[in-house]
């Protein structure tokens, strides 16, 4: 089987992080450079961030119309 640069360790954990999240999943289980066990550490690690940036954005979008209620508009 010929290795993909899209299975590459660097291009994997960008997408796992930083651009598809949970989305990304099948490219890190098709990757051949990691191992299954670190295919389920990360996997629950991009789900922990995951459920983080979530409660962050709702954080903020409660916020900003808090914000807004407060000032009338």
């Amino acid at each position: 089987m010929e290795n993909k640069w899209y299975h590459g360790r660097v291009t994997v954990l960008l997408m796992l992080f930083f651009v598809l999240g949970p989305a990304g999943f099948p490219l890190l289980w098709k990757s051949p450079y990691f191992s299954k066990r670190w295919k389920q550490i990360l996997t629950v690690l991009t789900l922990i961030y995951t459920v983080l940036m979530i409660r962050m954005v709702v954080s903020a979008v409660t916020t900003s119309l808090r914000t807004l209620s407060s000032m009338g508009l």
